[in-house]
């Protein structure tokens, strides 16, 4: 289905997004119902209202339930431009206002309804169609992390951001080519979570597997260093300079990056999940992101066996790249307060010994490390690394205001700190007062409009300052911490009489 298809009556959702719709909760905050009309709606997927009708009842709070309804199913409502319902399927999905779709967030806003696939045919098809969407992005220019609908579709097209990069790429397909390790590993996390709701193997096609290759490819080169051990100066795989007077849309040394040392076994990522650029191009929570999806990936791979061989190469970069982390990025660090272990991860390093000690929102982070199954969240190490980026005295870009507080990043400058990042707080801790205390400063701050936006300005009374009230990503990651929430804390969240069963979305 096109959006072209869509009824002429439908209102842009940027504009629609931006208004208050009745009829409004009866909470506090009496949010809008910020749903589209039902004819205006992108998809449909019989599962995920299934899953809303059965919840709505058992919230405590009326307006967290409406905030809930809203979120959930707004990457279906709004942002599925295009789905080919025929093999091979394809799937275009929009991140919200911008007209293209990322690797990354694309595979986030559908992370929340991966588990229900099992009972939802057509969403099971399109998930299958978004890795086939992606694989294909993935072969036209593997080093890219935003690309225009397909080119049979229909969807109209915003212009290219094009930039000078090499390798040159296809800028038929390609909205901006910054090389971001987790774009790939997000392809592969589509994937995983695919196959770990359906068992489904048929996603493993001629397409996936040249993609897969594709990323192998670059695997191998960006784990290359600057110098090799004598000195001298190695070959540049990637490339990009853009004409900008901000430094975190550009690389240094004529769009090389910063030098890396060699033998560390990580892999270089010129820019970082939030499109800004690295400092020190080893980025921690992208390299963590892969060591996950590999080890995942080659459990699949073993069952095919022209594949194995890949398998155990994907293995061996895994377990390569997580003893590297812990070998080259884990400092003490003098203003942790342990002591007995003050040892913390940095967020980026360069193998020299260089390190960035910050967090940025965007996932993944290092907030997130055992949301992604990096490690267990009581490690310690990660406790200390928590208590230094989730602080202002540790981390310059976690921003304190009157109103709001969180991790932000230079992305969006210096004033805003994202949502996001409290739905990973939430998630990775099981303190009941953090939790709630997260989840009031979340409800509280949606500028009236009942919607999660990209990032708010912390002194904004009530998130009237925002900025993106359509950001699909956003309102994913929301509905899958609320879901958390009714599976590990329905106490924190529904009424006494469902306080204590814990939820399963299997349940409904």
């Amino acid at each position: 289905k096109k959006l072209s298809q869509l009824t002429s009556s439908c209102e842009d959702y940027l504009d629609y997004s931006q208004e208050i719709h009745p009829p409004l909760s009866n909470g506090n905050l009496k949010l809008p119902f910020q749903r589209p009309l039902k004819e205006c709606r992108t998809f449909a997927s019989t599962a995920v209202e299934k899953v809303i009708l059965d919840l709505l009842p058992k919230f405590k709070n009326q307006d967290l339930a409406r905030l809930f309804e809203n979120a959930f199913p707004n990457t279906l409502d709004t942002t599925i431009l295009y789905h080919k319902n025929v093999q091979p399927f394809e799937t275009f999905v929009v991140t919200g206002d911008i007209h293209a779709q990322w690797l990354r967030d694309s595979t986030r806003q559908l992370s929340v309804y991966q588990p229900l696939l099992k009972y939802d045919s057509l969403l099971k098809k399109l998930v299958k169609g978004a890795i086939n969407t992606q694989a294909n992005y993935i072969l036209a220019s593997p080093y890219c992390n935003a690309f225009h609908p397909p080119i049979n579709s229909g969807v109209k097209r915003q212009p290219s951001t094009i930039d000078t990069v090499f390798p040159v790429p296809n800028w038929k397909h390609v909205f901006e080519c910054k090389y971001e390790l987790d774009s790939l590993t997000s392809f592969l996390t589509l994937t995983t979570e695919y196959f770990q709701s359906t068992n489904d193997y048929s996603f493993v096609n001629d397409n996936w597997i040249d993609a897969f290759e594709n990323i192998l490819t670059v695997l191998k080169r960006e784990s290359s260093p600057t110098f090799d051990s004598n000195g001298n100066l190695l070959p540049f795989y990637y490339t990009f300079q853009r004409q900008t007077k901000s430094s975190s849309e550009t690389l240094p040394l004529h769009g090389t990056g910063n030098p890396v040392n060699f033998n560390t076994n990580l892999i270089r990522s010129a820019f970082r999940p939030s499109d800004d650029s690295t400092i020190f191009q080893f980025l921690i929570p992208s390299n963590a992101h892969l060591s996950v999806e590999l080890l995942k990936i080659s459990k699949i791979l073993t069952k095919f066996e022209i594949l194995k061989k890949h398998a155990d190469i994907c293995e061996k970069i895994a377990l390569n790249i997580k003893n590297s982390i812990y070998n080259f990025a884990v400092f003490n660090h003098s203003s942790v307060d342990n002591d007995d272990n003050n040892q913390v991860f940095a967020y980026e390093i360069d193998g020299y010994g260089s390190a960035l000690f910050i967090d940025d929102a965007n996932l993944p982070s290092l907030l997130s490390l055992p949301d992604m199954g990096f490690l267990d969240k009581n490690d310690q190490i990660y406790l200390n690394t928590r208590d230094l980026i989730l602080r202002n005295s540790g981390n310059p870009y976690y921003l304190k205001g009157k109103y709001f507080e969180g991790i932000g990043g230079p992305h969006i400058g210096l004033n805003n700190a994202w949502p996001m990042s409290l739905c990973v707080r939430i998630r990775t801790t099981d303190n009941d007062e953090e939790i709630l205390r997260n989840l009031d400063l979340l409800l509280s701050t949606t500028g009236g409009l009942g919607l999660i936006h990209e990032s708010i300005d912390v002194n904004s009374k009530n998130g009237l300052i925002y900025t993106r009230s359509w950001f699909a990503w956003a309102n994913s990651e929301f509905a899958k911490t609320i879901l958390d929430l009714a599976e590990r804390k329905p106490h924190l969240i529904f009424k006494d009489e469902y306080s204590s069963t814990l939820y399963s979305i299997h349940d409904s």
